[in-house]
């Protein structure tokens, strides 16, 4: 049981050694198939465009104002850099930022020249500059080409027929409208630097400087949508250099690295311009609130000073007394501190109005310029600022109001507070204003002790102290804010601009592509071989007999280059005679058993027609006489019979004759010109060849047979096809078992196997025929001299045989040739 398995497991088996021998042999394949995968290769690099990768680095840090100190009244700064960055990011990939720097770099104008396989983009290489009417709809996509006539006068023409589309583009308000065309292509002249206007375009044409114009060189300009630039360039890489740290690598991919540094420095650019007016928003602000109540009290002023200076005319009062100055300065004091509470209770009540009624508080001044030192205040309207220019800069590249919800949460919740603080600070200047005023009624009791011009002339200038007070102390907040916008700096900073240092390209990845070429070249072969193998049915090696029976090997019998069957008589000492040699050793050792003096008989056979038994028959006779032994060949194939031709004696008489009665031993018997064997040809086909077969006859014949020779080799019908060379293993002592190489299927073995294993055939052997060294199979078994149930000499048989001799071409073209 435990041998069936066995046997079944390999007859199973995926030889690989066998494929990977098959695969050498089909070398030429896979050099074809590489050599067509390499070339394809080499082309497709070369004509497919060139990527390239530009980068820049930048840092987003903090920086604080020089000029911000804590004596400062006025507080500017707000945000994280951790915030910040997020943001930035965020800003570098938004349409409204993107499109801004589209429009300055006018991105959307190309000037080309035609290359090897296509229209390359020069950039600034081009000795003209494109100036476009932007309210004029610029045909697009489709290439104009300009050609000089001479230092100052082109033309400009459109083929049609390589137009993608027949659409041109308002670029001012970004709007696309149809363009009328002709059937034939333009063509128009056009001087530089004056406005070329036409159906199709209108633009004027400015040298470039330090270029020269090339006078016939064709230039080609092409317009591209506003919407395909912005949406090329937000797809801009924007990672972190090393994660935590607030550095950021910007990088573009294209085919021109001069546009690709020259976007990247400038998206840089207008980057830096924006975070500056952004952190000087709130400055910005305080500054026109500021100047505002300056022009208010700048009147009350003069006309306060008009006023001092005509009483002081009229009423000759220059110098009040001692007394006077007293009061007046007490009254001054409480005064100006009054007028101090009621510009922050303006302050609260301006900034609460704005709360309750505005959506958008970006536009809050700072509360110092007020005199608002609360702190609560101060830190609260600096947050509310800050989350109203991060919602607004969120609203440049997000639609859906979700992503709004937690920074509104927080607007909200900073503003209810916000209104907490005026309401306590409110009250809290307004006990303020009430202890100024109960000091002012008491010095107003004393100021009314004084003589009346004496009291106008002090209610005068009162008024006008107070005026010059508050206007001096906004001039200062003027000048803090004015010092702290001014030194303000952008928080975004450039470490590493982008330049066009001939970077090479990233695509097409030829190693890659090269690599990917090399895997197809030896898939495309290797499938095709392990197809061949996997669908190959056939015996092809001793390995694979050795694999699917136990049935041992007699010997190996390679391609016979004989004209006839006679191999042994033909060609002596070819490697197919000493192969039956080594058969005829083999079968003697299966003889040893038996008297020397008894007649030995052997049957041939095989699974089907056409695998060398009736070869192998005659050249086993042949070997056999050969040794001085009376041998005889018997053709018992009565429904096929054939040796008789290779003999060149006919098949007119034969063992049928005999088996019938008709014709006597010696009659049946034919002679042959090698000495010491005869042939006993198979004669008419029979009706009945099994019963003849299996008739008393048959057992006559081979007693007679048996004594007057001493080798009898049967020639029988295939196992596989009939029944008849079963029906004579009784009579034999060996039986031959012929299995041709590339030709017997493998399930042809079991019938025989399964008769072996029953014991139906005994001293049964294999002869594998037919079998060509160092074939594609991998195997380089020698042409016989098989000893005993082994295998041959394999390659050093050489010179001790007679083969015949290929020329070189032939051995050149060989694996070429079908197999």
């Amino acid at each position: 049981m435990e041998e069936e398995f066995e046997e079944l497991k390999s007859q199973n088996s995926f030889d690989i050694k066998a494929l990977a021998f098959r695969a050498l042999n089909y070398w030429y394949l896979f050099v074809i198939t590489l050599g067509i995968a390499f070339v394809a290769t080499y082309f497709y690099n070369k004509r497919l465009q060139r990527i390239y990768r530009i980068e820049s680095l930048i840092s987003i840090k903090e920086e604080q104002n020089p000029f911000f100190s804590s004596s400062m009244n006025l507080t500017f700064n707000w945000g994280g850099a951790s915030d910040k960055v997020e943001t930035i990011k965020t800003t570098l990939k938004s349409r409204a930022h993107n499109e801004d720097v589209v429009r300055m770099l006018e991105s959307y104008i190309h000037y080309k020249v035609q290359g090897e396989y296509r229209l390359e983009d020069i950039h600034t290489e081009a000795p003209f500059i494109v100036s476009i009417d932007e309210s004029f709809p610029q045909i697009l996509n489709t290439p104009i080409k300009i050609v000089f006539s001479s230092d100052q006068k082109y033309t400009a023409s459109i083929d049609f027929s390589t137009a993608e589309s027949f659409s041109g583009l308002n670029y001012k308000l970004n709007k696309i409208a149809k363009i009328a065309h002709g059937e034939t292509p333009y063509t128009g002249e056009f001087v530089l630097n004056e406005e070329a206007s036409t159906n199709y375009f209108k633009f004027a044409l400015t040298a470039r400087r330090d270029t020269k114009i090339e006078i016939g060189k064709e230039y080609f300009v092409y317009f591209t949508s506003l919407n395909s630039e912005i949406s090329k360039y937000r797809s801009i890489g924007v990672n972190l250099k090393i994660q935590g740290a607030s550095m950021l690598v910007l990088s573009l991919t294209g085919p021109n690295r001069a546009i690709l540094a020259d976007y990247l420095n400038l998206t840089t650019e207008i980057l830096k311009r924006k975070q500056l007016e952004e952190k000087n928003q709130f400055a910005t602000n305080t500054l026109e609130f500021i100047d505002k109540m300056i022009d208010g009290v700048e009147d009350s002023l003069r006309k306060d000073e008009q006023k001092l200076k005509r009483y002081k005319q009229e009423n000759k009062v220059f110098n009040p007394s001692a007394k006077g100055e007293e009061v007046f300065a007490k009254l001054n004091q409480y005064s100006i501190e009054k007028n101090n509470y009621l510009l922050k209770l303006e302050y609260y009540k301006l900034l609460e109005d704005y709360l309750n009624n505005s959506s958008d508080y970006r536009a809050l001044p700072a509360p110092a310029s007020s005199g608002i030192d609360d702190p609560n205040i101060m830190n609260n309207v600096s947050k509310i600022v800050g989350l109203s220019i991060r919602r607004a800069k969120l609203g440049e590249t997000v639609k859906n109001d979700i992503f709004f919800k937690e920074i509104d949460q927080d607007i909200e919740a900073t503003k209810r507070v916000l209104l907490e603080n005026i309401k306590t600070a409110r009250a809290s200047t307004n006990i303020d204003i009430d202890n100024v005023e109960r000091r002012t009624a008491r010095a107003n009791a004393e100021f009314r002790k004084l003589p009346e011009e004496e009291q106008q002339l002090f209610n005068i200038e009162r008024s006008y102290k107070i005026s010059e007070a508050s206007y001096t102390m906004l001039l200062e907040k003027k000048n803090e804010a004015g010092i702290v916008k001014a030194a303000n700096v952008s928080d975004v900073k450039v470490i590493d601009n982008a330049r066009d240092l001939g970077q090479t390209s990233i695509l097409p990845n030829t190693k890659k592509n090269y690599s990917i070429a090399f895997f197809i070249g030896l898939l495309i072969p290797l499938a095709f071989v392990f197809l061949v193998t996997l669908l190959d049915n056939n015996i092809n090696t001793p390995e694979d007999i050795k694999k699917l029976s136990n049935i041992p090997l007699l010997g190996i019998v390679s391609r016979s280059r004989s004209s006839s069957n006679l191999a042994v008589f033909e060609s002596p000492k070819s490697s197919v005679a000493e192969a039956f040699r080594g058969i005829r050793s083999s079968l003697q050792y299966i003889y040893k058993n038996l008297d020397k003096d008894t007649s030995k008989t052997v049957l041939i056979t095989s699974s089907v027609s056409g695998e060398g038994k009736t070869f192998c028959s005659i050249n086993v006779a042949s070997v056999f006489s050969l040794t001085g032994r009376k041998t005889v060949l018997v053709g018992l194939d009565l429904r096929k019979p054939k040796i008789f031709g290779d003999f060149g004696i006919s098949n007119d008489v034969g063992v049928v004759n005999y088996l019938i009665g008709q014709k006597s031993m010696d009659e049946v018997i034919q002679n042959t010109p090698y000495d010491n064997l005869d042939v006993i040809t198979s004669g008419p086909v029979p009706p009945n060849p099994s019963e003849l077969l299996i008739s008393e006859q048959l057992d006559e014949l081979m007693s007679q047979l048996k004594q007057r020779y001493d080798y009898i080799i049967l020639d029988t019908p295939p196992l596989g096809l009939v029944s008849d060379a079963l029906d004579l293993i009784r009579h034999v002592d060996a039986t031959v078992y012929m299995i041709r190489q590339d030709y017997s299927k493998k399930a042809m073995l079991n019938i025989i196997n399964e008769k072996y294993k029953k014991g139906e055939v005994k001293n049964i052997s294999f002869v594998f025929n037919d079998y060509r060294q160092k074939t594609k199979y991998g195997y380089g078994y020698g042409y016989g001299y098989g000893y005993g149930y082994g295998y041959g000499y394999g390659n050093y048989g050489n010179g001790y045989h007679e083969e015949e001799r290929q020329s070189f071409m032939s051995r050149l073209l060989r694996p070429f040739k079908k197999r």
